[in-house]
């Protein structure tokens, strides 16, 4: 009997090893630009993550020796991820965050990425609950992608009406009568690169109807948009982390959808 008693303690003493034991990824996040977002991003990961298993480089002090050193390689913004592209490893699992359009730059779903936009089927939803009454909402964008794709399901899915609504800077003011046929207007990030004179002129020309705008951007507030449901950077930071930690035995082909952060912050005017 005392024999099997003291195999059963050391079983245990084993198991409770491998419990305490954790070995963690070495991760490089490369930050292309010191913006608030990216150091909101930054501070949420290294509160879940280990710090002595982390490197944070500005992308023009990166070097090939933090690459070579790092199992995950994170890209915040555009300008990193362009250069994560550039400098492919094939052996290291790739990830980007803050990135407008992963489509455009030919990244999405070769690396895992975390969206710019929050859960569309959970803030439509919410959309739904505060305005009871809205039937159609319009979709403006700039360029098709992954984002508009996924809000165009997420309206139907909640039981509105989506129409899609494709903006430059030649066809705004077209697009400003279009919205009579609506009831609400979604901004995507992308429709910011229009010039700031037109896109001032068109959210005035959408309020003069009447109309719902919502965004992603917190600053659109004081332009006159309605709502914004703004990804909160510190939980996108911290959500990383987690990924990362759960899933340590992911293989590197790269074949991985994108991620909408949540929770996120719900703001108006």
């Amino acid at each position: 009997m005392m024999k099997f008693y003291n195999v059963f303690l050391f079983l245990l003493l084993l198991l409770s090893f491998s419990f305490s034991y954790t070995q963690y990824l070495n991760v490089l996040i490369i930050k292309g630009k010191d913006l608030q977002p990216v150091k909101l991003t930054i501070n949420g990961f290294l509160s879940e993550y280990p710090k002595e298993n982390c490197v944070v480089v500005e992308l023009d002090k990166l070097n090939s020796d933090l690459l070579n050193r790092s199992d995950v390689v994170i890209a915040l913004t555009s300008e990193a991820a362009f250069y994560l592209k550039q400098n492919y490893h094939k052996e290291k699992i790739n990830m980007y965050a803050l990135v407008l359009m992963p489509d455009t730059l030919g990244i999405l779903g070769k690396f895992i990425g975390f969206s710019i936009y929050p859960p569309f089927d959970e803030v439509f939803s919410d959309f739904k609950k505060k305005y009871p009454n809205v039937k159609k909402i319009g979709l403006l964008y700039n360029e098709k992608s992954y984002a508009v794709q996924s809000a165009f399901d997420s309206v139907k899915k909640n039981g509105l009406e989506p129409v899609l609504l494709q903006v430059d800077n030649f066809n705004f003011k077209y697009i400003s009568k279009s919205v009579a046929n609506v009831d609400a207007v979604y901004f995507f990030s992308d429709a910011m690169i229009l010039d700031e004179e037109n896109l001032l002129f068109l959210i005035k020309s959408i309020k003069s109807y009447n109309k719902i705008i919502i965004s992603s951007h917190r600053v659109l507030l004081q332009y006159g948009v309605d709502l914004a449901y703004v990804i909160d950077y510190y939980q996108l930071g911290k959500m990383m982390a987690i990924y990362i930690k759960k899933n340590s035995f992911l293989n590197t082909d790269n074949t991985y959808k994108i991620f909408f952060p949540s929770p996120f912050v719900v703001v108006s005017k």
